[in-house]
């Protein structure tokens, strides 16, 4: 009983919540031990409430881990997770919330932003070939790029028109609207410094190659 009792003090000192729901679990299954053990006879009015206790814990603390883990994740998923490797899984969920995901047939394009027009879209390409028109030049890059991400940042016309073609296997991209995508940010900053971060590694890269 005292054992129970000093891990639920233990617990309250604990701020990572893993941890403390694990304490709190320990320290229910010894108080459900001690009224069914102790008194001459079970308390089971006190061991029910104490399993359901415990049982509401359980259910917290696989939703906890289920964050912190990329088990359910699809394979286009752990790719996207692989560019947002900044973000901790559960972070991560909460951007595939508002992620809207995009296929390109075999041979056929889609076109993602038009030079000097507005874009309220900032795009990733997973696969495919993409084509850029920037005034008078014209050329081909690989997937895994950012894609509307000076128009994100600046608020301001995209700066080239940019079309993504199926190839031979097809294509896909995903796309954040900005509203949502902005929405996030204030409402998680580990979301924001994350974004802001891998988007500013991008556009770098890009003025490095170009």
């Amino acid at each position: 009983m005292h054992v129970a009792s000093l891990l639920y003090v233990v617990a309250f000192v604990v701020r990572n919540q893993l941890v403390l729901r694990s304490l709190v679990l320990v320290a229910t299954v010894l108080y459900i031990a001690y009224y069914f053990f102790a008194p001459d006879v079970p308390l089971w009015d006190a061991i029910g409430w104490s399993a359901v206790l415990g049982l509401a814990n359980v259910y917290v603390m696989s939703k906890l881990m289920l964050e912190r883990t990329t088990f359910r994740l699809s394979d286009a998923q752990r790719q996207l997770y692989g560019v947002f490797n900044t973000l901790n899984p559960g972070e991560f969920r909460q951007l595939l919330k508002i992620t809207n995901w995009h296929s390109v047939d075999t041979g056929a394009e889609q076109r993602l932003t038009t030079e000097d027009k507005a874009c309220g879209d900032l795009f990733f390409v997973l696969s495919g070939q993409i084509g850029i028109n920037k005034g008078d030049r014209s050329f081909v890059v690989e997937p895994g790029k950012f894609i509307g991400e000076v128009s994100y940042y600046l608020q301001k016309p995209a700066t080239a028109t940019v079309v993504v073609t199926g190839a031979q296997e097809g294509g896909s991209y995903v796309s954040w609207s900005h509203d949502a995508l902005e929405t996030l940010k204030r409402k998680n900053p580990g979301i924001r410094v994350a974004v802001q971060q891998i988007l500013s590694t991008d556009m770098a890269h890009k003025i490095a190659v170009s």
